[in-house]
């Protein structure tokens, strides 16, 4: 009965049943049990509740397991809310759910993130006698520290301490990522030589959150030594750790250090993933190495990757950046040819390499083709556009533009209101200047530090200038 149950086969598993029915055993809880979960893991969990109120008609009685065994069951497909009412409806029950079934919907509350409710479950279980354990602080500690509530953080740790229950290794993890991730770095080692300290060997999801953290804080000479700790303890790197790694140097720009991961990662038996390679492609691209960024394209290519819309959006980026504009749209043209539609971030980039290059006109043209292929525009390619337009003299198509931006639904930002009143001030156009640093403060921007130097420019007209500090 419990093979084909984990097999999704329950009907064979009351199969079984009938057969035992007829050759005269009676079933016991452990087989009635083992009917509800293959019931839960079908999802057929209207069946398991009815399928314990007939064992109660018949005379038995469910047991922690059972109850547990629904709740899970309920909660795995999100209906907490149900999981809760349950609970509710067997606190009457002569037995008495255990500290598993509340861990449960705990988590599953954690996850849905309705901390009031967890919290004051977490308080029930105990007036009810039942003690909570590491996992269920472990839950509450997870929700908590993704909000970022450290003096929570504190206060549950406390608790734990109180009640003599002992963090373990997943405890610190939690703690040190989302410290990490929170920017709170001299909080994470603290944590990390704590744990340290109780004898709680780090894991590599522990050093590896670690060496996230130096990367975030291009702390990379840190994060190298805790890597070389890390394999001196025993700890084995895995392909994250490694990713981290090689993404720290290519932002550092330390390419070579970021390779010669890439060949650790090789000799160890470690696959490399895209993420790996878009993270190389993307390191070359920065420094301006396009042979070497094609080279690993090649490489994942030749192991069985191919290439993403982040991939060739990253390559994009580099051509259009170190003046290779021609190759640029020779692959753009080589994702039209293979059907692969280019996303807004694709066109962006090309609009505003080209309009780099001073071919406004080919901008202008990519534009209207993205409009055709049904690729809505967004503030920032419209942004782009009119700074190319406004840079080549062009500001009275550049006010076109603005208002076809308009006619689709896309609002104006910081970015759309300077840049229109830099071409207007170097224009001499100072009304309509005066009218759009009015529709600008209006929507709460402020102009930027290229807008204000041409503001403070001694040049300008002293009535203007009067004007401008009259504005709201």
């Amino acid at each position: 009965m419990n093979c084909v149950c984990c097999l999704k086969r329950v009907d064979l598993g009351f199969g079984v049943m009938g057969r035992m029915l007829k050759l005269g055993f009676k079933p016991d809880l452990v087989a009635l049990n083992i009917l509800i979960n293959g019931l839960c893991i079908e999802g057929k969990l209207s069946r398991a509740v009815q399928l314990v109120d007939f064992m109660e008609f018949r005379g038995y009685e469910p047991d922690a397991v059972t109850y547990g065994t629904i709740i899970k069951g309920i909660v795995r497909t999100g209906k907490t809310s149900l999981a809760l009412g349950l609970l509710q409806k067997w606190k009457g029950r002569s037995c008495r759910l255990d500290v598993v079934t509340y861990n449960t919907v705990v988590e599953g509350l954690c996850k849905e993130g309705r901390l009031t409710e967890a919290f004051q479950l977490f308080s029930r279980m105990t007036d009810k006698g039942v003690q909570p354990n590491v996992v269920t602080y472990n839950s509450l500690i997870h929700a908590i520290c993704s909000e970022g509530r450290w003096e929570d953080v504190e206060v549950l740790l406390q608790g734990m301490t109180q009640k003599d229950i002992i963090p373990n290794v997943l405890t610190f993890n939690i703690v040190i990522d989302a410290l990490c991730k929170d920017g709170m770095l001299s909080e994470a080692e603290s944590a990390f030589h704590a744990m340290i300290r109780r004898g709680i060997e780090p894991v590599v999801v522990t050093y590896s959150s670690l060496i996230a953290g130096y990367r975030l804080h291009n702390r990379m000479d840190d994060a190298e030594n805790l890597f070389n700790s890390m394999v001196e303890n025993g700890c084995l790197p895995d392909d994250i750790t490694y990713n981290t790694m090689i993404d720290g140097y290519c932002k550092g720009k330390a390419m070579d250090k970021a390779v010669y991961m890439y060949h650790q990662m090789l000799e160890k038996g470690l696959i490399p993933t895209i993420v790996t390679y878009n993270t190389l492609i993307g390191g070359f691209c920065q420094i301006g190495n396009m042979q070497a960024a094609e080279e690993h394209l090649r490489k994942m290519q030749n192991v069985g990757h191919p290439p993403t819309i982040q991939t060739c959006s990253i390559l994009l980026d580099g051509y259009c950046k170190h003046g290779h504009l021609d190759r640029a749209m020779t692959m753009f043209q080589q994702l039209e040819d293979r059907g692969i539609g280019p996303s807004i971030i694709i066109y962006t980039i090309l609009i505003k390499g080209l309009c780099y290059a001073r071919k406004v006109e080919d901008a202008k043209r990519l534009f209207r083709t993205m409009l055709r292929n049904g690729c809505q525009p967004d503030v920032v390619i419209f942004n782009t556009l009119m700074n190319g337009l406004c840079k080549e003299g062009h500001a009275d198509e550049a006010s076109k533009l603005l208002q076809e931006m308009g006619e689709r639904g896309c609002s104006l930002n910081a970015t759309s209101y300077n840049i229109l009143i830099r071409a207007a001030l170097q224009n001499n156009e100072e009304l309509i200047a005066l009218e759009l640093l009015r529709k600008m403060r209006g929507s709460g921007f402020v102009v930027d530090a290229s807008t204000a130097e041409l503001l403070l420019d001694d040049r300008l007209d002293s009535n203007f200038l009067q004007l401008i500090q009259k504005l709201p």
